[in-house]
């Protein structure tokens, strides 16, 4: 009986060692037959995502883009200042441009334009008196402005200073020929009410007739005052205005308001038609509106 048991212990340990050994042998083929499975799936999977573009990248990537359209052709780099252009469409930065009139001076060489700016360029067969009238005139122009912007920092030392940004919107009057004219909103300056109008060449009929074109303005008071308002006032380009009114040169006026008036007479902007012709194609023209009271002496 003992050695029947010790034999049937014998035989199961026999077969669980094998079976052990079968189900050992079976998982490693099931393990092998797997990873050639995971390694096609990892192999057919797309490829990674690109990764964003940044900022820094797109302003690199139109660099390289018009750099070789745009570059000087000197120093070959995209300069940020002034580009100057031959007829022949070679570029040059201003600072090779100018580098290349120095070596001329100092080569003692006569820097010349190309053919076609000589045929058309006026002023080679001007006499000595005529170039003297042309700078005299440029000087004049020059003194003008010098003169008037430093009537504006004498005016801006003064206490009662008013500034207001203000859009001129369009309107049309009821009147059998219709009229254009342009109105502000009313606005607070120097503790007052006031309002500015405007109107194209100073309301002659019909004004899309005429090739030359301007734009006055009127300062009108609507407050009511029992005192003299002695005031100079004039218009500057507004902070965010239409860039057309980038080309406005300040010009001062001078009046007084009293009861009786209270409005000024038409003033003209100083621009060109062109210039007027941009303002008036915009839905509104912005400006800014600088006023000084004087003070009493």
């Amino acid at each position: 009986m003992t050695d029947i048991t010790t034999a049937i212990s014998n035989d199961l340990q026999t077969n669980s060692l094998s079976g052990l050994a079968n189900l050992s042998s079976d998982t490693n083929e099931m393990i092998e037959t797997i990873n050639p499975i995971s390694d096609s799936i990892v192999s057919d999977e797309p490829p990674t995502k690109k990764s964003k573009i940044t900022s820094n990248d797109k302003l690199r990537l139109l660099e390289d883009r018009i750099s070789s359209i745009l570059s000087c052709c000197i120093c070959l780099d995209l300069s940020t200042l002034s580009i100057f252009q031959c007829v022949n469409g070679h570029l040059m930065c201003a600072s090779c441009f100018n580098h290349l009139l120095a070596d001329c001076k100092l080569k003692d060489e006569q820097t010349t334009c190309l053919s076609s700016h000589l045929t058309v360029c006026e002023y080679p067969n001007k006499t000595g008196l005529e170039l003297i009238d042309t700078i005299q005139a440029q000087k004049c122009l020059y003194d003008d402005e010098k003169k008037s912007l430093e009537t504006v920092v004498d005016l801006l030392s003064l206490n009662q200073i008013g500034v207001s940004d203000l859009v001129l919107k369009p309107f049309r009057t009821d009147d059998f020929v219709v009229k254009l004219y342009f109105e502000t909103s009313r606005f607070t300056a120097l503790q007052y009410q006031w309002q500015v109008r405007a109107r194209i060449n100073d309301n002659i009929p019909h004004p899309h007739t005429t090739i030359t074109r301007s734009l006055s303005y009127q300062l009108v008071l609507k407050s009511k005052i029992n005192q003299t308002i002695d005031l100079k006032f004039f218009i500057l380009k507004g902070p965010h205005g239409d860039p057309s009114t980038s080309q406005i040169q300040p010009i001062i006026y001078h009046f007084e308001f009293n009861q009786n008036n209270t409005e000024t007479e038409y003033l003209k902007l100083p621009i060109s038609s062109q210039e007027c012709n941009r303002m008036l194609s915009s839905s509104s023209i912005s400006f800014r509106l600088l006023m000084v009271q004087l003070d009493k002496p």
